[in-house]
């Protein structure tokens, strides 16, 4: 029998703009230290799709508002089988980041969150 598998990584990709480079270095160090460390569920593997041998890798580009919350997802690379991707932008929604600092007045930013299905 096979076992299943299923790896998810977190990294950092902000695309917020922000107006002068002396305050996006703080502003881009502070949203990379809160996006570092995810916490995300692990999907759930179909039997069906075991039977199948479905593998592959989904990226998702995914806005974190200011409490940590994961807000939207898009799937920024597929991993060529709609139900992993559309699975893994379902676990995305229950990742928690770090929420800004209270005193903050934060703007959401995006992060990716890449899952790896995987037959082992």
């Amino acid at each position: 029998m096979t076992k299943t598998t299923i790896l998810a990584a977190a990294t950092v990709l902000l695309l917020a703009s922000f107006a002068g480079q002396a305050s996006a270095a703080g502003a881009v160090g502070t949203a990379a230290s809160r996006l570092a460390d995810a916490d995300c569920n692990v999907p759930s593997y179909r039997n069906s799709w075991q039977d199948d041998e479905v593998q592959g890798a989904v990226k998702l580009a995914v806005l974190v508002d200011a409490e940590g919350n994961v807000q939207e997802s898009k799937v920024i690379s597929s991993s060529g089988h709609v139900s992993l991707d559309k699975a893994s932008q379902r676990a995305s929604a229950t990742c928690k980041f770090k929420a800004a600092a209270k005193d903050s007045s934060a703007a959401p930013v995006w992060a990716q969150v890449q899952y790896n299905w995987v037959l082992n």
